[in-house]
């Protein structure tokens, strides 16, 4: 007869959730989905939903909090319209994360935002186009 398996008293699993994501990786991952969200003139609630929704797949929702984070995103898309000359402007504070391993999670998490409506509206495009290029990603590759 099989006798039942124990674990040993030394065994590790590996963490629920990923690697964590530093505050200015998620500050960027903000900044890049609040700028998609007010390209077409306003935010709808189905992008808010979306950037919960892959904050939750990958594993920083449960980090940082659901509350905060909404909170953080609401203040990104509160205010006055920008143009799009403003957010390619306020986009350039992604410069810093080029080349590192979150810049494609920023754009992914963009991208994320501008499919949430069922509708790539040309301003869309055009930002996500500044955010691959202030993260330093080659056009044509798509993000992890």
């Amino acid at each position: 007869m099989p006798r039942p398996f124990t674990l040993p008293t030394n065994c590790q699993f590996p963490p629920a959730i990923p690697e964590q994501v530093s505050p200015e990786t998620l500050q960027a991952i903000l900044l890049a989905a609040g700028a998609i969200a007010r390209a077409d003139g306003a935010a709808d609630p189905r992008e808010g939903r979306a950037l919960l929704a892959f904050l939750r797949e990958h594993g920083i929702l449960a980090r940082h909090g659901r509350a905060a984070i909404s909170a953080a995103y609401e203040a990104r898309i509160a205010g006055r319209r920008r143009s799009l000359a403003d957010a390619a402007d306020e986009l350039a504070a992604l410069g810093g994360l080029a080349g590192t391993a979150a810049a494609p999670l920023i754009a992914a998490a963009a991208a994320h935002v501008a499919r949430a409506d069922g509708v790539a509206w040309p301003q869309e495009v055009a930002l996500l186009a500044v955010i691959r290029d202030r993260l330093g990603l080659r056009a044509g590759r798509a993000p992890a």
